[in-house]
């Protein structure tokens, strides 16, 4: 019985749920957007969402215990001209237009 817990503790451990989000993830995956550049297959992008109240609302917590957190996004295909952006990594071209008007949360236009 005791072996029993021990191999549960190396399972749990050992199947990421206690580490950060890797990089280079899929479409439609979870991605970690500290990561930005890397976090999601090179013709992607991580999109953390819209804010709520000044704060991204989604967040992977890990480390055994749980102190190290990141920020969540969804890997999506970068925008053509036309699309909306957040950044400049969310676009083709690596240039996302925003009006001068508007609030730095608004969304731009990818050229």
């Amino acid at each position: 019985m005791k072996h029993i817990g021990w191999l549960l503790a190396a399972l749990i451990l050992s199947s990421g749920c206690n580490s950060a989000i890797g990089p280079n993830q899929a479409d439609g995956n979870d991605c970690n957007v500290v990561l930005s550049e890397t976090a999601c297959a090179p013709t992607s992008y991580c999109d953390p969402g819209d804010r709520v109240n000044g704060v991204y609302p989604r967040r992977h917590t890990y480390g055994l215990l749980r102190d190290g957190s990141h920020v969540v996004g969804t890997c999506k295909p970068k925008g053509g001209a036309g699309a909306a952006c957040m950044g400049p990594d969310s676009c083709i071209s690596t240039i996302c237009l925003h009006s001068p008007t508007e609030t730095t949360e608004a969304k731009g236009v990818c050229k």
